[in-house]
């Protein structure tokens, strides 16, 4: 119930989840409250203080300084509210050549860095399930010899059943222990939230 704004949100359907949004976007021919320029600096006109919860999913990797937006979208929660924030791990390029980077859980705990408290940061996808996507991925992205795109296309769709096997997972092959144990060690995305 909470007035949210929704800041490049396309590759989800927020519209349940956050039906009072204040939708912006780059894409010109997407239906949005607010068109921006494509490295979104034109949030400055929003004013400070304004929203209780800001939602920004799969932009952060399409920035040159992705920092920049962070610390704007931090201008614009109120104090105690909310960023919701997500971007790519280990994914294919994509939207390039405006593909910058691609995040850790400690690359987006240095970006949270100024929020009072970081409630979550994970992984979106297993390491099989990831592997999955990124086939799909290679299936969409490119031209595959044709009798071989229903096996690629099988594999894309099973493959995840493997993550099932996977009993506990470390952040590194050289010490396994809880300091090193993680949700994710090949996750296809990292999200995020954080309270101002």
């Amino acid at each position: 119930t909470e007035r949210t704004l929704v800041v490049h949100s396309e590759d989800v359907d927020h519209t349940p989840y956050f039906p009072n949004a204040f939708t912006v976007t780059k894409r010109p021919d997407v239906p949005a409250d607010m068109h921006v320029d494509l490295y979104y600096r034109d949030l400055s006109k929003i004013e400070s203080e304004s929203y209780q919860v800001v939602l920004c999913t799969g932009l952060i990797e399409h920035l040159p300084d992705p920092q920049r937006l962070v610390d704007e979208l931090r201008r614009i929660l109120k104090p105690g509210g909310k960023l919701i924030l997500s971007g790519s791990a280990v994914f294919s390029f994509h939207e390039c050549p405006d593909n910058y980077f691609h995040f850790t859980p400690y690359g987006m705990r240095l970006l949270l860095k100024d929020f009072s408290q970081i409630e979550m940061v994970r992984g979106a996808s297993q390491p099989f399930e990831t592997i999955g996507i990124l086939i799909q991925r290679i299936h969409l992205q490119c031209d595959i010899f044709p009798l071989a795109r229903p096996f690629i296309e099988l594999l894309f769709h099973t493959v995840r059943v493997l993550d099932f096997f996977i009993v506990r997972q470390y952040d590194t092959r050289h010490v396994r222990d809880e300091r090193t144990e993680t949700d994710s060690m090949l996750p296809s995305n990292i999200q995020a939230a954080a309270v101002k």
